[in-house]
């Protein structure tokens, strides 16, 4: 087994090591930090939308612009391919199954950063054996409901493995609050030739997907193969949790914009605590913690 990505930053390491009570505490202290925020015309649309637009494909993200691997000659596709997971690129593969998996995603996470190679990232398209996606059992505070893997046996979910620097590893970790950072080892078949993988760094979420009836749901705007979960869109997911949470009459845009309004209140509510008991995290020995000890 390959040794664990180094983690020096000790706030890290301690916010890893939270047992979940402690950890859901300290979320919503985080999140007070939020404040209030304005409601548009566009802010339900964009919690709708989530995980936002990916390419069906592979595809190179390099100095702010996407190509995808398909419409690369195919000698350059495999010089690509080699930079950026080759054995002396120094990249770490890391699974996608949500907005990491989007454009826009990474380049608002890394743009910020001096060193081109550490804006740069390829992402290579293939499909998860024996696991779906679904929503996870918390809100983010963009209003949707973030995605996580769960196990089913027979089931090729769409995903991607990312190809990180250290920077870039270590930034996504910062950004992946509620979510427990570990190893899978499952099969992730490629599309490229030669980019199917056995072991990936996975962001699992502390609360687990959601299983409201002890069945776990998926979500449909990623696509999978021989999925056996119910499948839910965005809003039909967001309009479960709003009648829980405010009652008979509540829906998604009342929902969206009660976080909108104080996230930090949302975070430490007894609904949101309702919603994390619905949850279902991630049980298989397939999957191994970081050891933040």
């Amino acid at each position: 087994m390959t040794p664990w990505p180094a983690i020096d930053e000790p706030l890290l390491r301690e916010r890893f090591a939270m047992p979940d009570d402690d950890f859901w505490r300290f979320y919503a202290r985080l999140m007070s930090n939020v404040g209030p925020r304005p409601y548009e015309d566009a802010t339900l649309a964009h919690a709708f939308g989530y995980p936002w637009d990916r390419p069906v494909g592979s595809y190179r993200l390099e100095a702010d612009e996407v190509s995808l691997l398909a419409d690369l000659p195919a000698a350059e596709r495999e010089r690509t391919i080699a930079a950026y997971s080759g054995p002396t690129a120094g990249r770490l593969p890391m699974l996608a199954i949500g907005s990491n998996g989007a454009p826009a995603t990474l380049r608002l996470k890394f743009a910020h950063f001096d060193a081109p190679a550490d804006r740069d990232v390829l992402a290579l398209a293939g499909q998860l054996h024996d696991f779906d996606v679904g929503p996870s059992a918390h809100l983010a505070p963009y209003g949707s409901l973030p995605a996580t893997v769960f196990a089913s046996p027979g089931t090729a979910v769409r995903s991607a493995v990312l190809w990180l620097t250290q920077a870039q590893f270590v930034q996504l970790t910062w950004s992946e609050v509620p979510y427990r950072l570990g190893r899978l080892e499952a099969r992730f078949a490629g599309d490229e030739p030669g980019t199917d993988a056995g072991a990936v760094l996975l962001f699992a979420s502390r609360s687990g997907v959601q299983a409201p009836d002890g069945t776990p749901l998926a979500l449909s705007a990623v696509p999978a193969a021989r999925r056996t979960a119910p499948a839910l869109s965005q809003q039909d997911a967001l309009d479960a949790v709003a009648r829980s949470a405010l009652g008979p009459e509540g829906d998604a845009e009342a929902l969206v914009r009660r976080v909108f309004a104080d996230f930090g209140a949302w975070a430490a509510s007894d609904a949101a605590a309702q919603l994390r008991a619905t949850g279902r995290p991630l049980a298989t020995e397939r999957f191994t913690s970081f050891p933040a000890g």
